[in-house]
């Protein structure tokens, strides 16, 4: 598996886990977590896009 493939599904943890964590506990420090694991998802989808391309 390609690195930007395990950087996408380690982004979409983080975002499910910081949706899941701040419902259970209203605390919105989790939103860092949603936050960061949009930046993760959206480097794996670039680093993906730039080895198609070459």
């Amino acid at each position: 598996m390609q690195r930007g493939s395990v950087e996408i599904f380690l982004g979409m943890g983080l975002i499910v886990l910081g949706v899941v964590a701040l419902k259970l506990t209203d605390l919105n420090y989790w939103w860092a977590a949603i936050a960061l694991g949009a930046v993760v998802g959206v480097h794996g989808g670039i680093s993906n896009s730039l080895m198609a391309r070459t």
